[in-house]
């Protein structure tokens, strides 16, 4: 076991956040994680479950909640958030309501873009934290003009968190705002500057309302020929250390980590990297 694995696992004093992907679609990974670690960070684990119309971000598969992860999860003050980022919400959707009655707790939190669905839930279920999912920015500007600064107070006012596009992440109008209200993606793996940000983003949650199987067409990258390596190594994309003690430095205290689409293997390197970049200053993955 490497030192700064040692570190995090049995740090004292933390005071970050985490919001990590695959509550249920990577519990066994997470439960692995969550046996070890003894830091005191907040724990947000997300996930689009029970094939929801309402779920955005990832067309739906066969995820489901279970009871005995959530008591694990509860059982160590970690919460759960669930990723209704769809633009297309119809409120007496059975499964939706359903969910939000099961989840509606201290601590959870719903990712969401949609007005109405923040509206009815701030009325009916104040106890959620809301986070504005980065889906629902395909509309502004790169880099950010005096209308998007403006929009991005007013959510400010409307959510709890909101995951900034990492295009904006070092913009220097993002000074403007409120950052203690951000949660910054450290492994995005998207193209800076995407055409097809918006669009894509809303034919997949198109494909979850009419309740479409997985379509590598409409979920994977759009961009033919698309290179990782290449074409999506920016400082605001896969963050590296010195630009996450600059984001901390600016108070920002809550990092997302992404990986429902990982092989296990890959998802805790993710997981364990990222985690010791945030709260070391140190690269370790194992």
């Amino acid at each position: 076991m490497g030192l700064l694995w040692w570190r995090l696992l049995y740090s004292e004093g933390a005071t970050m956040r985490f919001l990590i992907a695959g509550a249920f679609s990577k519990n066994i990974p997470i439960m692995r994680f969550l046996k070890k670690y003894k830091g005191n960070a907040h724990i947000v684990l997300y996930d689009g479950i029970n094939k929801c119309d309402w779920n955005g971000g990832r067309i739906n598969r066969d995820v489901y909640y279970n009871e005995a992860v959530m008591q694990y999860y509860y059982n160590r003050n970690v919460s759960i958030a669930l990723t209704m980022s769809n633009h297309n919400i119809d409120l007496s959707d059975p499964v939706g309501n359903h969910l939000l009655e099961k989840f509606h707790r201290k601590g959870n939190a719903l990712i969401i873009v949609n007005d109405d669905l923040r509206k009815y839930v701030r009325e009916n279920y104040p106890d959620y934290d809301l986070i504005h999912s980065i889906t629902g920015m395909g509309h502004l500007n790169i880099p950010l003009q005096d209308e998007d600064v403006e929009w991005l107070k007013q959510k400010e006012q409307d959510y709890d968190w909101i995951v900034p596009r990492f295009e904006h992440v070092f913009d220097p109008r993002a000074d403007e705002l409120d950052k203690t209200k951000w949660e910054v993606m450290v492994n995005d793996t998207c193209v800076f500057g995407c055409k097809h940000f918006e669009e894509h983003f809303k034919a997949i949650a198109d494909a979850n309302t009419d309740r479409k199987e997985y379509d590598a067409d409409i979920e994977e990258c759009w961009l033919p020929k698309f290179d990782p390596d290449r074409e999506s190594k920016y400082k605001c994309m896969d963050i590296d250390i010195p630009n996450i003690n600059l984001l901390k430095d600016q108070g920002i205290r809550s990092f997302k980590i992404t990986g429902r689409e990982m092989d296990d293997p890959m998802f805790e390197h993710d997981l364990l990297l990222y985690m010791n970049r945030v709260e070391y200053g140190k690269d370790e993955s194992n």
